[in-house]
């Protein structure tokens, strides 16, 4: 069997954990390649232009990327070594997206959430959604909801996200006419029940 094919796939083990850990700034080729391999499977699977080209600019996608792990806000999931996943977190919503008031309601802001398509179909990306809440939820006391920008004319990945219990709020646009218009919303205190917790913080106590 070919081995470099076989340390691609994910663990068979019959309960596997992925562990998690803050990105630092200099893993910014990390990042941007899990988000490169999630652009080419859209353009040659789906009917969106989420991802068809560094948006505004590779330069001006390279810059948000990298503001984000210098803030600590990126952290990157991991199977035996191996990048799988990613998602930024923030507490402050995008002024120009969510309105004054929604800001009132402290919520937790996740960004860039990504998971290679080899772990596709394991459930995967709804728990990096859970566990990023509650890390989110860990940084301030008071918050009571889920928030995601989502590419305004990705419908299949609308419908991913209210299958996950999110709710429509509206689409808007910005000065900079972000493409990431369509916003979502959930309770933190969704749960479903039985879903397994595979993802733990590098270095928690088990």
């Amino acid at each position: 069997m070919d081995t470099d094919t076989e340390a691609l796939q994910p663990s068979r083990a019959a309960h596997p954990t992925y562990p998690i850990r803050l990105a630092r700034p200099d893993e910014i080729d990390v990042v941007l390649g899990l988000i490169d391999h999630a652009a080419e499977w859209l353009r040659k699977k789906k009917t969106t232009t989420q991802w068809a080209e560094p948006w505004p600019s590779p330069e001006g996608r390279e810059k948000r990327v990298y503001e984000a792990l210098a803030n600590g806000e990126t952290w990157l999931l991991f199977d035996r070594g191996r990048a799988i996943g990613t998602v930024s977190i923030k507490t402050m919503g995008h002024e120009e997206l969510w309105t004054a008031k929604e800001r009132e309601v402290e919520a937790v802001y996740l960004h860039r959430l990504v998971v290679h398509r080899d772990y596709a179909g394991l459930g995967l990306g709804a728990e990096l959604i859970d566990w990023a809440g509650r890390e989110g939820a860990s940084q301030q006391r008071n918050a009571a909801l889920i928030r995601i920008d989502v590419w305004t004319d990705n419908n299949a990945l609308h419908d991913y996200y209210r299958g996950l219990g999110f709710r429509y709020v509206a689409t808007r646009r910005t000065k900079d006419r972000t493409p990431s218009g369509a916003l979502f919303e959930r309770p933190l205190t969704t749960a479903r029940p039985g879903r397994p917790q595979r993802i733990i913080e590098e270095g928690a106590d088990l």
